[in-house]
């Protein structure tokens, strides 16, 4: 099994901690560690580091050469600074793994998520390793909820799969549709109550000639330039001309491909705790229990609740009065107060940022 460890995005949603020059992955968030730094220990303790390969952007190498000096920098995956959402950045990790290991499985692993115990997630790579080489199907991972997550994608789930050497009571199902999303919460609500649906996990398992074999049947404009990449790839690498070619692809996510063969697909029920560290909200919910007043500084807090209070400066003394359901993020630099239900928004308040010619911010 081979793995391509997802670095490369800007995490606008953690802003202001999260910046374009150093995004969320790779901020000291959780014990002094970086998300990245976590999920890479996490694997090489079953895992050899020739197993693991990071994708990332050309602007952020310095930094994963520094976090990640456990890999050997052959492992990583170089992309053009140029924003072009997961599809292409992903098309490309691709292409890599498969000029080098065409007949290896490889596992997608979000850099900027955790998975709780760890040793559960290392048992279930084990067992999606073992379904995609016993049938050459692709599969995912879900989760089973009632209550919506809102900006993720829902997946329609079949008959349970039986008969998967190593299985034990992890749950496997057939797909049988893409459902996507809604910004809708109670519409995701009923969906969930009315159909079989789970939260789609982003935990794709599957070979790399496959895949790009998807790309060329749903994604050909994507997949004929990876094929040009490819040709300056074999030469030894023409970073210029490699950069034009990524330049002209067409920005979307790689789920413009995966939601056509999910038809055709697993989805493994995660037995883990899945926290994608994706908005201020997540971060609150892992550290802290309903209600209460997190900070991991000088805080005291007088008849609050609910509330989200985060420094940069370890030394500030923050005292707050009669506040509830609100966050407040200083970085420094920039600070950040609104309601907490709200830290979904905090993307558009980095588009605004950057509009109003503040771009140092960002």
């Amino acid at each position: 099994m081979k793995f391509i460890v997802t670095a490369g995005g800007q995490g606008k949603k953690l802003w202001p901690y999260s910046r374009s020059a150093f995004p969320k992955q790779f901020q000291p968030l959780i014990d002094g560690k970086s998300l990245l730094q976590i999920n890479i220990e996490v694997l090489l303790k079953s895992y050899s580091t020739k197993d693991i390969f990071i994708s990332t952007k050309r602007k952020y190498a310095d930094i994963v050469y520094e976090q990640c000096p456990q890999l050997d920098k052959s492992n990583f995956i170089i992309e053009p600074d140029i924003a072009k959402n997961r599809g292409p950045a992903e098309g490309l990790a691709f292409l890599h793994l498969d000029m080098k290991y065409p007949d290896e499985p490889f596992m997608i692993v979000q850099a900027d998520d955790l998975r709780i115990p760890d040793t559960e997630f290392i048992n279930t790579i084990k067992i999606m390793e073992n379904i995609v080489k016993k049938d050459k199907k692709y599969i995912t991972g879900g989760i089973k909820t009632e209550n919506p997550v809102m900006g993720n994608d829902l997946i329609e789930i079949g008959d349970r799969v039986e008969g998967i050497s190593g299985n034990g009571d992890i749950e496997v199902y057939k797909i049988t549709s893409f459902l996507g999303r809604s910004s809708d919460y109670y519409k995701t609500k009923e969906i969930l109550l009315s159909k079989r649906a789970v939260l789609h996990c982003n935990h794709g398992c599957w070979y790399t000639g496959l895949m790009l074999d998807a790309y060329k049947k749903y994604r050909p404009d994507w997949y004929e330039s990876l094929m040009k990449i490819k040709k300056y790839l074999e030469k030894g690498n023409s970073d210029r001309e490699i950069e034009e070619i990524y330049s002209s692809m067409e920005k979307g996510p790689t789920e413009e491909v995966t939601k056509n063969i999910l038809y055709d697909s697993h989805v493994v029920i995660l037995p883990f705790r899945w926290v994608d560290i994706g908005t201020w909200t997540s971060y609150y919910e892992y550290f802290s229990k309903d209600g209460e007043v997190y900070s991991d500084g000088k805080l005291i807090s007088i008849n609050s609740k609910n509330c989200l209070i985060k420094v940069s400066d370890r030394n500030k003394l923050v005292v707050i009065q009669g506040l509830e359901d609100l966050m407040v993020i200083d970085s420094g630099d920039s600070l950040l107060i609104m309601l907490k239900k709200d830290s979904g928004k905090v993307n558009d308040i980095v588009d605004e940022i950057e509009s109003k010619g503040l771009a140092q911010y960002t």
